[in-house]
């Protein structure tokens, strides 16, 4: 267990740091899956604790809210998976790279590493120029591990990113509203409420958010 995670923070601080070498070596290792999985259930739930002011605002209760920063996670994990095989689609049929789709799927999971740095988002001040710099951050780490896994350029590795989002959404308005829907219930029903994630129509007359105290 010890050298599992020492290899974890190895490299979550290598993927971090932009290292190419971070994305060759989970390539190798026994438990390069795991790691990747964990990397990204890190993300999802610093992103799921970053945004906890929405929860605040629906006044989810304390046990409903750990519980609904758990499935905020798993389907942040869900969401990264189906951009990776997406991903995987467009270097298999577009670019004709007969590369593993395990090997892409790593690559894509350990690129979300400076996501995990999402929880300070909820800082004031620093909040919104961190949300926008971290995705930007996870980007590049993302081309540089496809660079260094798959051996492409800079620019074949940006346009499978690309279109692999692009299918991605196509998917998620298509075939996938359903999961979409699934998805939100889970969200709802973990919180006990439906949720508002638009605080702006939850503010009362006063401009404030139901529940709030005066100060």
């Amino acid at each position: 267990m010890e050298t599992v995670l020492e290899y974890f923070w190895e490299l979550l601080r290598g993927a971090i740091a932009l290292k190419p070498e971070a994305f060759q070596q989970i390539q190798t290792l026994p438990l390069g899956g795991v790691i990747a999985t964990a990397v990204v259930l890190l993300a999802g739930f610093s992103q799921a604790v970053g945004q906890g002011i929405i929860l605040f605002a629906n006044r989810v209760k304390p046990l409903r809210f750990a519980f609904s920063l758990v499935i905020g996670a798993v389907l942040f994990a869900v969401g990264v998976w189906f951009w990776s095989v997406s991903t995987w689609l467009v270097t298999e049929f577009i670019l004709g790279k007969k590369d593993s789709a395990n090997a892409i799927i790593r690559t894509v999971a350990l690129a979300y590493a400076p996501q995990t740095l999402s929880i300070f988002v909820a800082l004031p001040y620093l909040g919104m120029p961190l949300s926008i710099i971290l995705p930007v951050w996870s980007f590049l780490a993302y081309l540089t591990g496809m660079k260094a896994v798959m051996g492409l350029s800079i620019w074949q590795a940006f346009w499978c990113g690309a279109l692999g989002w692009a299918a991605l959404q196509i998917i998620q308005r298509t075939i996938g509203r359903p999961i979409t829907k699934i998805g939100r219930w889970l969200s709802n029903t973990a919180a006990g409420v439906n949720l508002v994630t638009d605080l702006k129509d939850m503010e009362d007359e006063d401009g404030k958010y139901p529940g709030a105290r005066e100060g």
